[in-house]
């Protein structure tokens, strides 16, 4: 995707990073939340063991990576993530935290974050390859997972219930409010968009929601027909798109990458 322009300034900027074990994409915002530039690249191997090779090759061919920015901040999108209570966290403990979730990989780098609410904190893993080098052009990079923007939303909503619901590729990530607190946060693979809407029937089920009258967020990539599907059976839902990447690259790149615009609030 080409750039919007050259004019602005680079040490005065954001630069947000999206990236998975598919892909990588990054927006550069200006000191007034403008978005100036998004790029999109698909690695060239799906190997989880080229990723160095894949993400080096990209900064050393992407300049713009390599400048010194305000701020970065790189949202790393998986299903290796959990929140832990407060009460109970243990830095020692992280590891095992993650091993009930998901197998681990060896080259897996943990990190924590601390949620908008104090009871919980977000516990998820990243491919150290990814997380080195981004470091490196970036030594002031913070790493995040998906569930902290959305839970973050749903926080500044102040709503008595609603659903957060983003959609990658291969990954759905579910953050749920009820009677104005945190119920849920879940992210989970999956094969098809069918997978998404069982498993937000059965949280509708289990928590004895009504369709009728509970708020569904959507943002991320999701077809027309899921959309119509969603609509169909919840006649509230809405979706989300960064204003700023809508305005410079269109609506439909303002919904694949709204949580990037959403990442300086997460701190």
């Amino acid at each position: 995707m080409p750039e919007t322009g050259n004019n602005h300034n680079i040490r005065e900027s954001t630069l947000s990073i999206q990236a998975d074990l598919n892909g990588f994409s990054f927006c550069v915002f200006d000191k007034n939340r403008n978005c100036c530039v998004l790029k999109q690249y698909t690695y060239t191997t799906a190997d989880y063991n080229d990723l160095d090779n894949e993400v080096h090759k990209l900064f050393r061919q992407e300049e713009l990576l390599r400048l010194a920015y305000k701020k970065c901040y790189c949202l790393f999108i998986s299903n290796k993530s959990t929140l832990i209570p407060t009460h109970l966290f243990d830095v020692q403990h992280l590891r095992t935290y993650l091993d009930f979730v998901s197998p681990l990989d060896e080259l897996d780098e943990i990190h924590f974050r601390q949620l908008p609410i104090p009871e919980a904190i977000n516990v998820f893993a990243i491919p150290s390859p990814i997380a080195a080098i981004v470091h490196t052009y970036q030594p002031n990079s913070q790493f995040l997972h998906q569930s902290t923007p959305l839970i973050h939303l749903l926080h500044e909503m102040q709503l008595q219930d609603g659903v957060m619901l983003h959609l990658s590729s291969n990954i759905s990530s579910v953050a749920l409010y009820v009677e104005g607190r945190l119920a849920l946060s879940n992210t989970f693979k999956v094969y098809d968009f069918a997978d998404t809407f069982y498993y937000l029937s059965s949280i509708f089920q289990q928590w004895h929601l009504s369709p009728n009258n509970t708020p569904i967020f959507l943002s991320g990539k999701l077809s027309e027909a899921g959309i119509m599907l969603l609509e169909k059976y919840y006649p509230k839902v809405t979706q989300l798109s960064s204003k700023p990447i809508t305005l410079a690259f269109g609506q439909s790149a303002g919904k694949d990458y709204h949580l990037l615009q959403q990442l300086p609030v997460c701190e």
